[in-house]
C-alpha cells in the first residue's frame, strides 16, 4: 500500500434503495482495494446489501454480488471477517511475491480506465451509512516493483457470474462465464449453495481437479493447509492455492501450429437435489474481453 484515501461521498444511500459511487480520485493511480465502511448505521447487515457491482468505463467487471457471498470471499482469501468493513480486492492478497500481489490491481492509465464507478442495491435496512476508501499506488511505483512484467500492467481482476440451476440430484456439467472474448486467466471458481457437494473440473477433457469427485471438507481441509478459511455452504476451486500467479488456468489453448482456440472447461458438479449454484469466475483479464 502506498496511499490510503478516502473517496467522494456515496450517493442515495437510503433504508431501500440503489446508491453509486463515480470516483475521478482513483484515476490515474492503480487501484488495489476498495474498502466499504458500514459503521455508524442503525442497521446495515451484510444480507441487506443484495447486490454489489463494479464498472469500468460503463462496463461491468465485478459482480453483481450479494455483500454475504462478498464476504464469505474476502473471508476465504484473508481469514478476515469484521462486519463493520468489507473490501473489493484487485490484488491477490496472500500472493508468493509482490510482483503477484499487484497483479490485477487497476493501472487506470494502463488499462484505459476514465470512469471508475461502484454501485449497490440496499432492502430493508435502518439509517443506512456507508463510506467508501480506496487502497492506492502509483503507476511508477508498480512497475518498480521487483518482478514485474509491464505486459501485465493492463490486467485487471475480473469476477464473472454465473447462476447454475440443476433441477434434480446427481452429477453434471456446467459452463461458467468468464468473459465474452475468452483469452482470460482463471484464478478460481467460486460456487455458493447448500445443495452442492461435490465438485470436478476437466479442461479440454483432461481431469485437472480431481479424477473423481472430491467432497467439500476434503477441498476446505487443503486450502486450510494453505493459509484461507474455507466457509460453510462454499466451495472453491483455487489455481493459486499456494500463492502463485503463474498456476493461473489459460483459457485458451495453444496448438502445434501456432494458433490458439479456446480451451473447453467443464465443471462437473455434484448436488444434492434440485435447486440453485451462485457461481463466480475469478480472473486476470483486459477490460475489452469482459
Amino acid at each position: 500500500m502506498q496511499a490510503f484515501q478516502k473517496l467522494e461521498p456515496i450517493l442515495n444511500v437510503a433504508a431501500t434503495g440503489h446508491f453509486t459511487l463515480s470516483s475521478k480520485l482513483v484515476l490515474g493511480n492503480v487501484i488495489e482495494q476498495i474498502v466499504l465502511d458500514k459503521t455508524g448505521s442503525g442497521s446495515l447487515t451484510d444480507a441487506m446489501i443484495t447486490a454489489l457491482i463494479v464498472k469500468l468505463n460503463g462496463k461491468v467487471i465485478f459482480g453483481p454480488i450479494t455483500a454475504t457471498d462478498l464476504r464469505l470471499l474476502e473471508t476465504y482469501i484473508t481469514g478476515v471477517n469484521n462486519t463493520g468493513f468489507i473490501s473489493i480486492f484487485f490484488t491477490e492478497p496472500r500472493a508468493a511475491t509482490k510482483a503477484d500481489q499487484l497483479l490485477g490491481a487497476i493501472n487506470t492509465p494502463a488499462a484505459g480506465v476514465v470512469d471508475f464507478t461502484i454501485e449497490g442495491d440496499i432492502t430493508g435496512a435502518t439509517t443506512p451509512f456507508l463510506n467508501a476508501y480506496a487502497v492506492l499506488r502509483s503507476p511508477e511505483s508498480a512497475a518498480a516493483t521487483p518482478g514485474f512484467d509491464p505486459d501485465t500492467a493492463g490486467l485487471i481482476r475480473g469476477l464473472i457470474n454465473t447462476t447454475l440451476a440443476p433441477t434434480a440430484a446427481g452429477e453434471f456439467p456446467f459452463d461458467l462465464n468468464y468473459g465474452s472474448r475468452g483469452e482470460s486467466l482463471i484464478k478460481r471458481a467460486v460456487f455458493f449453495s447448500t445443495i452442492l457437494t461435490a465438485l470436478r473440473v476437466k479442461r479440454d477433457s483432461v481431469e485437472i481437479f480431481g479424477n473423481g469427485t472430491i467432497a467439500s471438507a476434503l477441498v476446505g481441509y487443503l486450502q486450510t493447509l494453505y493459509g484461507h478459511a474455507n466457509q460453510t455452504n462454499m466451495y472453491v476451486w483455487d489455481s493459486l492455492l499456494d500463492g502463485h500467479q503463474s498456476d493461473a488456468q489459460p483459457t485458451r489453448t495453444i496448438l502445434p501450429n501456432k494458433t490458439a482456440r479456446e480451451a473447453v472447461y467443464q465443471f462437473l458438479l455434484t448436488v444434492s437435489g434440485a435447486g440453485t449454484v451462485r457461481a463466480y469466475t475469478d480472473v486476470y483479464t483486459t477490460l475489452d474481453r469482459l
